[in-house]
């Protein structure tokens, strides 16, 4: 038998181990796995909502970012509306022969950029296209620049395609002087190396009373250097009086006569005084010289339809010697479509536009100039542009072809 019957309990003891390790628990083991599987959705749940929370974190925190930027920026071109008004108005009445009767906002397009400047002038005598009752002065673009200064918070120079100059306020920004470009001139007094030079005045409303514009006079060396300060004269002084509504009332322009030497006189070579009525959308504009002259001295009429454009020109002067009157149609676009010129209430002659839009457009605005006879009716055309005219049969009033 060997042995095989008989009952030995060591034997059994050393196999209990063996059992141990390969059954174990089949309950305990399962719920283990579980807790782990759920512990383990917990945190994916939990790593889930702190990603959802740190990317609306992250996007409030953006949004707050980009509207401070868009603030900044619309602060920054709300400023620099403001102050090139300013700054552009006052250039602008310096070294403009035109009076300028007002000067618009200057709208801002966005929240980033602004538009141009636009003022309104009392033109005494038009015949351009387009409105040239209206100048636009263009702000934005790669080709205009600004130069802050930071410690006056102030702008210093402006530079655009239409103009360039620097600026500089005194006197708690009652008085502005504007510095020009220079220029080289040659004559028979010498060689010279000019700077406009502007003051203007303000009042406490910040409207300009005056303004005095000087030249000054350098040598010039190394062909087109700025060397020593010859003389400054002062060319010409222009007074500004405001009526209610803050309206010009009046406006003088005093000229002073050309010096080349700095031993010569600053003489005073003509006043001219201008005074200034409204009456609905017309301005009456009262010349006077001084000394007077009754054939220059007279009255203009100037007349504007809502939208500030300019519909008619008349002008009657003292002596009685001129009465005429200029009316002014306009095309759809709001631009000129025809001057049509009358002396003592009877047509003289119309010049119109034809304009060509396309860009591939020889000229882009060609003008008629047509005559008119006593009896009213025009004979005589010619194209300004091309140089060809055409006339008409006064017998059958029919239109010749256009020829050279």
């Amino acid at each position: 038998m060997k042995g095989r019957n008989i009952y030995d309990p060591g034997r059994l003891k050393s196999a209990e181990p063996i059992g141990d390790e390969i059954s174990g628990d089949p309950l305990e083991n399962n719920y283990d796995s579980i807790a782990e599987r759920e512990q383990i959705i917990r945190d994916s749940i939990l790593l889930r909502e702190q990603f959802v929370r740190d990317s609306l974190l992250a996007r409030e925190q953006f949004v707050k970012d980009s509207l401070i930027r868009r603030k900044e920026i619309l602060d920054s071109v709300i400023y620099l509306q403001k102050e090139l008004k300013i700054l552009a108005e006052a250039y602008f009445r310096a070294v403009k022969d035109d009076i300028i009767l007002r000067c618009y906002d200057i709208p801002i397009i966005g929240d980033s950029a602004l538009g141009d400047f636009v003022y309104l002038t009392l033109p005494f005598g038009v015949k351009d296209p387009y409105s040239p009752w209206k100048s636009k002065i263009v702000l934005t673009g790669k080709a205009v620049r600004f130069t802050y200064d930071p410690k006056q918070n102030k702008i210093n120079a402006i530079h655009t395609p239409q103009f360039r100059a620097a600026f500089k306020a005194y006197d708690q920004q009652q008085l502005m002087v504007i510095t020009e470009m220079p220029v080289i001139q040659k004559n028979w007094a010498g060689h010279f190396y000019k700077i406009p030079l502007d003051s203007v005045f303000f009042d406490k409303n910040k409207r300009i009373t005056k303004i005095k514009r000087y030249m000054l006079f350098h040598s010039v060396i190394n062909t087109n250097q700025k060397g020593n300060l010859l003389f400054t004269n002062c060319t010409e002084v222009k007074q500004f009086i405001y009526g209610i509504g803050h309206e010009i009332e009046q406006f003088q322009l005093t000229r002073y006569c050309e010096r080349w030497k700095a031993y010569e006189a600053n003489k005073v070579c003509s006043i001219l005084t201008y005074d200034f009525t409204k009456k609905g959308n017309a301005y009456l504009l009262s010349r006077r010289n001084n000394p007077a002259n009754g054939y220059s001295d007279g009255t203009y009429t100037f007349t504007f339809d809502d939208n500030d454009n300019l519909n008619g020109i008349s002008f009657v002067n003292v002596a009685n010697t001129e009465n005429w009157h200029r009316s002014i149609e306009l095309n759809k676009d709001g631009n000129v479509s025809c001057y049509i010129d009358k002396t003592n209430d009877v047509i003289r002659q119309s010049l119109c536009m034809i304009y060509h839009p396309e860009p591939q457009a020889k000229y882009p605005v060609e003008t008629v100039t047509t005559t008119f006879e006593k009896d009213g009716i025009s004979y005589y055309q010619k194209n300004n542009m091309t140089g060809k005219i055409r006339t008409r049969d006064k017998m059958t009033l029919e239109w010749s072809g256009w020829k050279p």
